[in-house]
């Protein structure tokens, strides 16, 4: 953990995308996390790159480069860092920017451009703490987050790989950039320097007025929610309102970050945590229906554990008064989805005829998708629209017959 002794005044921490996706990992597939936290995985790894380095970058030594490297040392001191720092110059750069290559207890910083010369003191600090923060990211925490970042680059790289898994770790690095301006902060001191640098780098521009910046971010932002398009690093003008809000120790600087970062997207562009969230919402639903006894047949039961192999029905009638507020139908696919999760169980077991439509349609319109779940009903049900207008009508009589009727049974 930093102490830092800039402004900004607290330390850098992970933020709560990476503690859960790194809690998912760990839970969902424990003996592949421990194979790729193992110590033989990392020294494999690490002479590849160290091979790969040497072919792509010239290294600098400290007796050509005292004033870079001083200040370097500088911002390995002002993060706490014991590593010792190497910095390269890459060859045939595409821009402006700095690089870490990250291995373990080493620091292998790479130049991109003549960025040296771009950027006044202060500016070049933040570049460095930004890179630096990468390696604490990536040592710190007892290596969870290099761990979670290897396994997602060897999810993405199966040939079996779901589009979840290009989402996570695409989440991955974007929340990564977050946390890193604010280690620019922490070394640069003053949260101008830091943005002027971000947007010296992503646009070579030589003179930048952050003040100005900022408020073009915000009226970029006064339109309308707005979410990153990026594919590994934030666009400039949410990275300076990102900082910003981190910089005024803004209590809603995470919720106001996440919201930037991640967009609602289609059910098939779901990320891996997205997904857990969608399977306790469907499983909720799941409960609404069987919680009543007449619902919980062997068909309907099988057909649940088609869901969830360990699935047990409610032992009791349940009440699930958040379930409409905590179920986010931001996009029509998601509002399809739980349509034809319902629509799955009034088809599965059709003895139950009017009984399971009614069950159906009332939880359909606790959730507000009552009219799509009707459409959608008498296309793949083949009903006819005044006959689900008249069961929707008399749906809670039908409910409470139903129920009624299996409590008397022996």
């Amino acid at each position: 953990m930093i102490t830092p002794t800039s402004q900004a005044n607290r330390p850098l921490a992970l933020l709560p995308y990476h503690t859960r996706l790194i809690a998912f990992l760990k839970r969902h597939d424990p003996d592949l996390w421990r194979w790729f936290a193992s110590a033989k995985q990392r020294a494999i790894q690490a002479e590849e790159v160290r091979f790969d380095l040497l072919k792509s970058a010239y290294r600098i030594d400290r007796e050509s480069q005292r004033e870079l490297y001083q200040l370097a040392d500088e911002v390995v001191g002002t993060l706490q860092l014991s590593a010792p720092i190497t910095i390269y110059q890459a060859q045939n750069p595409a821009g402006l920017n700095a690089s870490l290559v990250y291995l373990p207890d080493e620091i292998h910083l790479v130049m991109h451009g003549p960025i040296a010369r771009q950027l006044t003191g202060r500016e070049l600090r933040g570049l460095l703490g930004h890179e630096l923060a990468h390696y604490l990211l990536w040592h710190d925490w007892n290596g969870d987050l290099l761990t979670a970042a290897d396994m997602l680059v060897a999810f993405t790289k199966d040939s079996r790989a779901h589009p979840a898994h290009f989402a996570t770790w695409r989440l991955l690095r974007l929340y990564n950039e977050i946390v890193c301006d604010r280690g620019a902060l922490l070394v640069a001191g003053d949260v101008r320097d830091v943005i002027s640098m971000l947007v010296k780098v992503e646009t070579g521009v030589e003179e930048i007025d952050p003040d100005r910046y900022l408020r073009q971010a915000d009226e970029i932002c006064a339109r309308g929610p707005t979410t990153t398009q990026g594919i590994s690093h934030p666009e400039a003008f949410i990275r300076a309102r990102a900082i910003k809000l981190w910089a005024d120790a803004d209590q809603g600087a995470d919720t106001k970050i996440t919201a930037m970062i991640e967009t609602a997207g289609e059910l098939g562009e779901l990320d891996l945590l997205s997904q857990e969230v969608f399977a306790g919402w469907t499983r909720r639903v799941i409960d609404q229906l069987l919680a009543h006894k007449w619902f919980q047949t062997e068909t309907n039961l099988a057909h649940a554990r088609l869901y969830f192999e360990d699935y047990t029905p409610p032992e009791a009638a349940i009440s699930d008064s958040t379930l409409a507020s905590d179920i986010r139908l931001h996009r029509p696919s998601a509002r399809d989805y739980f349509c034809f999760v319902l629509l799955d169980f009034v088809s599965s077991d059709r003895d139950l005829d009017e009984p399971t439509l009614a069950a159906a349609l009332s939880i359909a319109e606790q959730l507000g998708i009552k009219d799509r779940y009707v459409e959608l009903a008498r296309q793949e049900l083949r009903l006819r629209k005044n006959q689900l207008e008249k069961l929707d009508d008399r749906k809670l009589k039908v409910l409470e017959e139903a129920d009624r009727a299996a409590a008397a049974a022996p």
